[in-house]
Parts: structure tokens; sequence; C-alpha cells
């Protein structure tokens, strides 16, 4: 468990300083994104709130009537709930 919070702390650390150069995706990126992902029309993704930082960002969507939230990191965009799981497949693929 310590070993996968520490890769998972590199992992964001890592992301986070060679992403500083990048003010992030804009927020047109995320609804695309968050549209695509859920077959639902652009028209009816709403961003409900936003807390933009440098280099990542977090979005609080209404997708068709379902709320969502997105981050955000450096080059990547991704519903908060995958983030997770998209850490475990990379340390697994690593191994």
């Amino acid at each position: 468990m310590k070993k996968i919070l520490l890769l998972t702390t590199m992992f964001f650390l890592t992301i986070s300083c060679s992403s500083a150069k990048y003010l992030g995706y804009d927020e047109k990126s995320v609804v695309k994104t968050a549209a695509v992902e859920h077959n639902c029309p652009v028209e009816k993704v709403k961003v409900i709130n936003k807390i933009k930082k440098l280099g990542n960002s977090t979005y609080l969507l209404e997708i068709c009537g379902e709320r969502k939230v997105y981050k955000t990191v450096g080059s990547v965009i991704m519903e908060k709930e995958k983030v997770g799981e998209f850490i475990k497949q990379s340390i697994m693929d690593k191994n």
C-alpha cells in the first residue's frame, strides 16, 4: 500500500513539474472530451464550477443531466473517478 501511495505521489509530482510550462487545457477542450466520453452533444454539457491552477484544473460538469468531475493535469483530461484506475494500470504496465 505504501509503495502504491509513493508511486502515485511521484507520478503526480513528475506530471506537475514537467507540465509547469503549460497552462492546462481550456474549458472548451474539457467539455468536448466529456461530451465524447459520455456520448452526449456538446450543447448539453454545462460547466457548473471550475478551479484552475497553473498546469491543472478541476471542473464540475453537468453532462446530459448527470454531474461528473473532470480533472486536467498537464496534457491529460480525465474523469476524476477514472484517475485511480489509470494510475493502477500505469504501475502494472511498468512491472
